[in-house]
């Protein structure tokens, strides 16, 4: 079963390269066309390339995960994604506007232009560098606990997570954006679709009713507080608020905005949003709770999906689920890592070292950003420091941190560059002091304080500061 399964996935992996061989066929030399795939994705390519973006190791095994250790209460920590679908349109909408009216490359270019600072702008790049490295290596990890899994151990985890690694940089060395956005066409169906069909494919061979009424019986798994009562009240505010506003302060998210081909397309992404969302976060869920009774002895509890489907399903479609998996961690890797090299190569490279760089040169410093960040997760997964949902969080935590900042300059035309800066700063110094350190959470994720003294930084910076004195964020949208 296991050399079926991993023939299947290696052909999931090549025609994911051939993807990228046609995306890089199709591809100018130009920065807008590398990174943005020159603002052309449509109606369905747009909402179908957005959601895998979202879509990761994170909520295909860490999930599931999380589920097998603490209950569906998880699953409402997700699902608020779907509904914050209908903010993430709209904002995007609106940063989209600004961008077809000035150019922008990079969510930081936007923040630079609209606050006259390039302090803002460079604040802001390290603090989405510093979180973006762990999520990174999030990604390769969960590729590496896939192989191993499925191959029975004939591919150790650090041959799997190379392989992920290195499929892609392949791909989005070659295509930019556009490969990318095609590749993510065929990863956002393969995943819906067939965790779908192994849902029901599992369905008759567990017996979910009976496994769901033992469970309410014998087991917290079922409650509001979970299996280790982690779920306070206080937390769930601070997973619901972090979740519905890291979506739209994601670096790759928030710059996936610029590539809309026009606003047909957010419409579509609000109507298909939380029909995908909501099936990409019940079904992983659900299975790692049923997971807890069906396969116990599951020692990494983020490795439950495929030991579930090993054990319940044939070969073929473990394969073409795992396929689907690996799907959503490399449409987040390489959306992540190619925005993340558009910063290096627009917001350092081209303004601070060759301001008469080429567009072509600028180009290649991006695809040599890739390698290197891809490479740099790659090491920092195989020391396998915590969970999926443990490392993630601290990425999801350090980039909602920074929405305050995001939506006042698109938003608020009184916020200042030094109200700005102070959120940004103010922000992260509590998050880490209250994660790492001895500020107090009140019962709160550290997120939850942090974001209250950055929007109290924002507000209180923007109105100390005279409108005469510095550059406003004139630029923003009063309509």
């Amino acid at each position: 079963m296991s050399a079926v399964a991993v023939a299947i996935t290696a052909v999931y992996l090549l025609v994911t390269l051939a993807i990228g061989w046609y995306g890089y066929r199709h591809t100018g030399a130009t920065p807008a066309e590398y990174f943005l795939a020159g603002g052309t994705l449509g109606r369905v390519v747009f909402p179908l390339t957005t959601f895998a973006t979202l879509m990761s190791a994170f909520v295909f095994l860490g999930s599931a995960g999380f589920g097998y250790i603490h209950g569906v209460a998880w699953f409402a920590m997700i699902g608020v994604e779907a509904i914050a679908g209908i903010p993430l349109a709209l904002i995007g909408l609106r940063a989209w506007r600004r961008t077809r009216a000035a150019g922008y490359i990079t969510p930081t270019e936007l923040l630079g232009d609209t606050f006259d600072s390039d302090a803002v702008k460079l604040t802001v790049l390290a603090v989405q560098f510093a979180w973006a490295i762990p999520y990174l290596a999030v990604q390769a990890m969960g590729g590496g606990l896939l192989f191993e899994t499925i191959s029975e151990g004939a591919v150790p985890f650090w041959a799997g997570a190379l392989v992920v690694t290195g499929v892609t940089g392949v791909y989005l060395a070659l295509g930019g954006l556009r490969g990318v956005a095609w590749s993510d066409v065929l990863q956002g169906i393969v995943l819906v679709t067939f965790l779908c069909v192994a849902f029901v494919y599992v369905l008759p061979a567990i017996d979910p009713v009976g496994i769901t009424e033992r469970l309410a019986t014998s087991t917290e798994l079922l409650t509001p507080a979970g299996q280790q009562g982690f779920f306070t009240p206080r937390i769930w505010v601070s997973f619901l608020l972090m979740n519905a506003m890291a979506i739209v302060a994601y670096p790759q998210m928030f710059q996936r905005f610029f590539a809309a081909r026009d606003e047909r397309s957010f419409r579509a992404l609000m109507l298909w949003w939380p029909i995908m969302v909501l099936v990409a976060a019940v079904v992983p869920v659900l299975l790692g709770v049923w997971g807890t009774e069906l396969v116990p002895a599951v020692d990494d509890p983020d490795a439950v999906v495929p030991a579930l489907l090993q054990s319940y399903a044939p070969a073929w479609l473990v394969g073409v689920i795992v396929g689907g998996a690996l799907a959503a961690m490399m449409s987040t890797a390489d959306s992540l890592a190619l925005t993340l090299s558009s910063l290096v190569s627009r917001d350092l490279y081209r303004d601070h070292v060759e301001p008469d760089a080429s567009d072509a040169a600028e180009t290649r410093v991006g695809q040599l950003t890739v390698a290197v960040l891809l490479a740099g997760g790659y090491l920092l997964a195989l020391p396998q420091l915590g969970t999926i949902v443990e490392l993630a969080v601290y990425f999801i935590q350090g980039n909602a941190l920074l929405l305050p900042v995001f939506l006042a300059a698109l938003y608020w035309p009184r916020a200042t560059a030094s109200g700005a800066l102070g959120a940004v700063l103010v922000g992260q110094g509590y998050f880490l002091a209250s994660a790492f350190g001895p500020a107090p959470a009140f019962g709160f994720m550290p997120f939850v304080p942090a974001l209250a003294a950055a929007c109290l930084a924002l507000v209180g910076g923007s109105l100390l500061t005279a409108r005469g004195t510095e550059s406003v964020a004139t630029g923003a949208e009063t309509g």
